[in-house]
């Protein structure tokens, strides 16, 4: 493609005056600097000032082409700083600090994180540990961690500069994006998190308390009850055998009570 075909394509996808403003200024440069001709470069004015009589038409009630498909967000009135140092959701702003104190990250890895991030990347840490990977929107993993989706962009963008996870887009043509799909590449980060006992993402095991194997020490075998039943006391009339663990006067005593009687 030559220069006329590149400059006539890109007059086609201007949609502001400023742009066009620009293009113009472009096309008189390349023309002092002897790179387009001057045939060229008037046939390219001409085209411009017809595009800018489109444009302002198109301002004054004319449908104008939108650049995207999907809805475009209403422009907030306040400042980026305004909006920084705005009203925080405790809930959220608690649940940020909590996991980001969880440590889902070696040491030597942690220090590069802000505190949002590392609240994002223990959502990411949960799901790979769990499931083998993350598919997570942005939007979700945000809100999982109490943090925006900047944040966790800034997240994936940082940790897959360091190796710690590997992030494949999943585009879709004339439709919406899939989620990307997030692993961890990082060996001694695998290592971390086999070890590592998230208590969000994964499963939750109930505790319970083993019972007792019983002895048998406290019923009777034969009787089926306790030792201290009716039916494990002597006979009436019966005498007790003596003690061994008795002294030589009781023993005495005893014998003396036997020969006694009739």
């Amino acid at each position: 493609m030559d220069l006329y075909s590149t400059l006539s394509l890109w007059l086609t996808n201007i949609r502001s005056l400023a742009e066009l403003d620009d293009f113009c200024r472009q096309i008189w440069k390349l023309y002092g600097e002897e790179s387009l001709g001057e045939a060229d470069a008037e046939r390219l004015c001409e085209k411009a000032e017809r595009q800018r009589a489109n444009l302002r038409k198109d301002r004054k009630g004319s449908y104008v082409l939108p650049r995207s498909c999907y809805p475009q967000r209403p422009r907030s009135e306040r400042s980026r700083h305004e909006a920084a140092r705005g009203l925080r959701d405790p809930v959220r702003w608690r649940r940020k600090r909590r996991l980001a104190r969880m440590q889902a990250i070696r040491p030597e890895f942690a220090g590069e994180f802000t505190e949002g991030e590392s609240a994002a990347l223990y959502i990411v840490m949960s799901d790979c540990r769990q499931h083998g990977n993350c598919d997570r929107s942005v939007k979700e993993i945000g809100d999982r961690a109490g943090v925006g989706p900047t944040t966790v962009r800034n997240a994936l963008r940082k940790a897959g500069t360091l190796g710690l996870l590997r992030v494949t887009e999943r585009r879709q043509w004339r439709a919406r994006n899939l989620t990307n799909h997030i692993v961890v590449a990082h060996r001694r980060q695998i290592a971390w998190i086999a070890k590592f006992r998230p208590n969000l993402g994964v499963k939750v095991y109930p505790t319970a308390f083993k019972k007792a194997a019983s002895t048998g020490s406290s019923r009777n075998k034969q009787s089926k009850g306790p030792f201290n039943s009716r039916s494990d006391l002597a006979p009436e009339g019966s005498k007790p055998f003596p003690s061994h663990d008795r002294g030589p006067a009781d023993a005495l005593a005893a014998k003396t009570t036997l020969a006694a009687e009739p």
